[in-house]
């Protein structure tokens, strides 16, 4: 799991311009749901779960 979200994060940028320019993935709002996995991450749930 962590080595997608570096890779998510590495090329953020370009997922994100492709999610938007998208009209299947706009309709489907793929790009919000992007971010919400990427703001997640961010808030290292899996790292803290992983220690257990």
């Amino acid at each position: 799991m962590a080595e997608i979200y570096k890779y998510a994060k590495r090329y953020r940028p370009q997922i994100m311009a492709a999610l938007e320019a998208n009209t299947t993935t706009r309709r489907t709002q793929l790009q919000h749901k992007f971010e919400q996995v990427i703001a997640l991450m961010e808030d290292n749930i899996y790292e803290c779960c992983s220690e257990a």
